[in-house]
């Protein structure tokens, strides 16, 4: 569904609310039109954050895109800061590009040069609202696999995907909160570290073939799904794969999360 069509879709039941309190009102049936216009206005929101989050959005083909160059920069650190609704981060920018991102209503993109480093930060609002977020409904980022970045992702009520394998990310920080992620950690990275701090989420953690991993979990409620065939627990927290001092590429799970279920296959 095009932004445009949940303008109309949204305003148009917002409309039709409105209508029905002022009836409702004329009737005798209600005394406040605007306690009951806003509970259901609220109600409508959240709806459309529901439906956001349970059916996924398509592409629209010929979205504006947004390309933020790489400006001769030997590393990179990426900070992006999302409202809520739906956004997927990969790799897969063009020769050049430090990354792209879909344009979209409520964002802004800054980037700076600190010496050789460059620092990219992304801004965008909520993607399941209308007349805000981009055309599709997903805010989509591409990184750049030509030089190491570092990145940081901080989200409130979302569904995420974080497909980093192809990526040379060192560093990774991630911090939301009531989402559904899924993290696919750096596949080519002698060492990685990824930091994850989550609310009520559920987050789904595939490590990549050949990969051996660390996984420490912090105080929490957390359900925790690990898969001890790879991963055997060491000791209360700790999870390690048996090869992890001798294989090329390790990545360091650090996960501090609360009334979650956590799962890392």
């Amino acid at each position: 569904m095009s932004s445009s069509q949940r303008w109309f879709l949204f305003w148009g039941a917002v409309l039709i609310w409105l209508a029905l309190c002022f009836l409702l009102k004329a009737l005798g049936v209600i005394g406040d039109v605007l306690g009951y216009f806003w509970a259901g206005f609220l109600l409508l929101a959240g709806i459309g954050l529901v439906v956001s989050a349970l059916i996924p959005a398509r592409p629209v083909s010929g979205e504006e895109v947004i390309i933020v160059d790489l400006q001769g920069a030997r590393q990179a650190s990426v900070e992006i800061e999302h409202g809520a609704g739906q956004m997927e981060v990969t790799g897969g920018a063009p020769p050049g590009a430090a990354l792209t991102v879909n344009r979209g209503t409520g964002m802004k993109v800054s980037s700076r040069m600190e010496g050789e480093r460059l620092a990219v930060k992304v801004e965008c609002g909520p993607s399941f609202a209308p007349v805000v977020g981009p055309e599709s409904g997903v805010w989509c980022f591409r990184l750049t696999d030509e030089i190491p970045l570092t990145l940081s992702v901080e989200s409130g009520a979302s569904q995420m995907t974080l497909d980093l394998r192809y990526l040379p990310i060192t560093y990774c920080k991630l911090e939301t909160g009531a989402s559904n992620v899924t993290l696919i950690p750096p596949a080519r990275v002698a060492n990685a570290l990824v930091d994850v701090e989550a609310g009520a989420a559920l987050l789904n953690v595939q490590i990549p073939e050949g990969v051996a991993a660390r996984i420490r979990f912090k105080d929490g409620l957390s359900a925790r799904h690990i898969d001890q065939k790879r991963f055997p627990r060491l000791e209360e927290g700790i999870y390690q794969s048996a090869d992890y001092d001798n294989v090329a590429y390790r990545v360091e799970l650090h996960l501090e999360a609360g009334v979650s279920s956590v799962t890392v296959h």
